[in-house]
């Protein structure tokens, strides 16, 4: 007897001793077991058939509508869960049975039948899904792809060793080169250009060592790195009768110090002393007296007064007017001026050979003015003459010069020259 035979047949004999038991439930009809089995049946290929539709419905729709890259795969377990959920809403309800164990029995069956359903289906679903997606998915094409891609690079991989061959090259000679030139900076910095001689150069009052030792260049410093402006200053600073300092690098590891002496050309008394300019209005030298009976400034009030320093006036352009004065009479060579009036800045006068007064204006053309007055003075007068030359109006231009005998500005007399 067959194993199916023998459950109706145990099933056949419960029921019926329930009956005995309960005679009160004779009114409710009886099912056989076949019965909920072929239900059992129908029902579950009902829901197959609804599940495949359902999963077809699904496919047409992602062909249809784009989906996120991220969401496109679901995992096995996701398809079984998201069919079991559907069979579950679809599942419809079940007339009421007073027997626990038949109804037990058929929802094992049920939950067996949709399980096996499931699985078969969630194997199937990812490769459908997996095929539509290749199909309508041009990004997983271009993913498979890229691995051609990488062969080709590797395929052209010769032309960038040699790219890096040459590259490691050049970085070679660019260190040997900068290896080089450090070397050499440091044997020019400790071996090579020390200077062995330095000379002193110029006519002046002061020995070369003094000079030398003042300037603080030094036998065996290098050439390269010896400043040469620290010790122009130091020089003029130092000696008072020196008007200017230049020194020259030699390529022959020498060094060579020009000095230019200063003269005593003008001076200027204020608080009973006497300060010596020279031509550039450096203080040269500060006296009791004018022993040098070089011209003395008056009318010009002094700010500093310091030995070797530039003298500064209270009027700013007052130092360039007295050097532009000096300048024009060494130039024409007079001797004789005694006295630089500048307490009119407008209108310079000077003071020549105690019997003159000259008239210079305007410090402008201040060179042939006093060439002009001179020139008056030595061959238009006679040697016993005074009085007042008025070249204030003297120019280039227009040679117009006055004499006064008697030095009244009233009185002048105009000069053809």
């Amino acid at each position: 007897m067959s194993e199916k035979q023998n459950n109706d047949k145990s099933f056949e004999q419960k029921n019926q001793q329930k009956r005995r038991d309960n005679p009160a439930n004779d009114s409710v009809p009886t099912i056989s077991y076949r019965e909920i089995r072929a239900k059992s049946e129908s029902e579950r290929k009902k829901k197959a058939q609804s599940g495949k539709a359902k999963a077809q419905k699904t496919k047409n729709d992602k062909r249809h509508t784009p989906q996120n890259p991220h969401q496109q795969h679901k995992t096995a377990g996701e398809v079984h869960k998201n069919h079991s959920q559907q069979t579950q809403q679809a599942k419809p309800k079940q007339p009421m049975d007073n027997h626990p164990k038949q109804k037990s029995n058929q929802n094992q069956n049920a939950a067996k039948n949709e399980h096996n359903s499931s699985n078969g289906e969630s194997r199937k679903n990812p490769k459908v899904e997996n095929q539509a997606d290749i199909k309508h998915n041009p990004k997983k094409n271009d993913s498979q792809q890229k691995p051609k891609k990488k062969r080709k690079m590797k395929r052209s991989s010769k032309p960038f060793s040699a790219k890096k061959r040459r590259r490691k090259i050049l970085a070679m000679y660019t260190s040997m080169v900068m290896i080089i030139a450090m070397i050499a900076a440091v044997l020019c910095l400790t071996v090579f250009f020390k200077i062995d001689s330095i000379t002193v150069e110029g006519k002046t009052r002061y020995s070369p060592d003094e000079i030398i030792d003042a300037s603080g260049i030094a036998i065996g410093t290098n050439l390269l790195l010896c400043n040469t402006e620290p010790s122009k200053e130091i020089i003029e600073k130092e000696f008072p009768y020196i008007e200017s300092v230049s020194i020259k690098k030699n390529p022959f590891n020498s060094v060579t110090i020009y000095v230019e002496e200063a003269k005593p050309t003008s001076a200027i008394e204020t608080n009973g002393k006497f300060y010596i300019l020279s031509a550039k209005g450096k203080i040269i030298e500060i006296l009791d007296n004018n022993k040098y009976n070089v011209p003395l400034i008056k009318g010009a009030e002094l700010k500093k007064t310091e030995l070797s320093a530039t003298i500064e006036y209270k009027l700013s352009n007052m130092n360039n007017i007295i050097n532009d004065v000096t300048q024009a009479l060494n130039e024409n060579e007079i001797k004789k001026v005694s006295t630089i009036n500048v307490t009119n800045p407008s209108n310079v006068k000077l003071s020549y050979d105690k019997r003159f007064t000259i008239i210079l204006g305007i410090p402008e053309n201040l060179n042939y003015k006093v060439k002009t007055a001179k020139l008056i003075i030595d061959e238009k007068l006679e040697k016993d003459s005074k009085g007042t030359v008025d070249v204030s109006m003297c120019a280039e231009g227009g040679k117009y010069s006055y004499y006064d005998p008697s030095g009244a500005p009233e009185n002048l007399s105009l000069i053809h020259i």
